[in-house]
């Protein structure tokens, strides 16, 4: 299994999930345009992804889903009220798969999990081919004994390191939005990362991605310096950070 973290951050996400069999995105937060040239920069074909996940309905996730689905006639697999929340977004010519447990797409097993976020439902995923795990987990306030569950079973994961407090708390936002980032349906701090990392990952972890930074409220600089202080030196190398404007090394699992 491959992936290659395409976009990350509030400014739109997406994910490229890739095996022997399928090529499969999840969320498709840019226009379908910018989704179609980040693919290319990697030498994958656009008209080549047999499916969308999706995670929740917030626009950073969902902005050129309608598009690209209906441009490379893609389906779209997402829990039911999250499909109900984007209507808007599509015509009647995209295919739909409303799922409530654990689904599969060709040979990728997609097993979801609840996250504590302003939209509701959103998901995090364990990711599965032939063996291999790899968690997919931002958006969320709070980290769930559920979620501790599912990181410690992944070979790699995408964890959310989204702010610096202080940064936060200093920073040009409306208190009442840094409050909702603080909040345990918003985003985790670097703090809250570096914790939950030191809780979860194990001898078998290959790769630590952190991605959804603020940037406003974070670098990426401080992101990995912060996380690194609460995890021991022997996985330091294996830790590393996605922000916004970039696209991912193509990690191998």
């Amino acid at each position: 299994m491959r992936f290659c973290i395409l976009a990350s951050g509030s400014r739109g996400n997406s994910v490229l999930i890739e095996s022997d069999h399928a090529r499969v995105l999840v969320d498709v937060g840019l226009s379908a345009r910018q989704i179609a040239l980040r693919l290319q920069q990697i030498e994958v074909d656009p008209a080549s992804i047999n499916a969308i996940v999706l995670t929740h309905d917030h626009t950073d996730h969902v902005r050129g889903v309608g598009v690209f689905a209906r441009r490379y006639q893609v389906p779209i697999y997402a829990h039911p009220e999250t499909l109900d929340n984007i209507t808007y977004l599509l015509r009647d010519t995209e295919t739909v798969h409303p799922w409530r447990q654990k689904f599969t797409i060709r040979d990728i097993t997609f097993r979801p999990f609840p996250l504590s976020h302003d939209s509701d439902p959103t998901v995090g995923y364990l990711v599965m081919h032939n063996q291999r795990r790899l968690a997919l987990c931002t958006d969320l306030g709070v980290v769930t004994e559920e979620v501790k569950i599912h990181l410690q079973q992944a070979d790699a994961i995408l964890l959310e390191s989204n702010h610096d407090p202080d940064m936060l708390l200093n920073g040009p936002y409306p208190w009442r939005l840094k409050e909702r980032i603080a909040s345990r349906v918003g985003h985790l701090s670097n703090h809250n990362a570096g914790e939950v990392l030191n809780a979860v990952l194990h001898a078998g972890t290959e790769w630590v991605v952190l991605g959804h930074l603020s940037e406003e409220n974070n670098t990426a600089g401080l992101a990995l310096e912060t996380v690194l202080e609460y995890l021991p030196s022997a996985i330091h190398e294996r830790v590393m950070v996605i922000e916004q404007r970039r696209i991912s090394p193509v990690f191998q699992l």
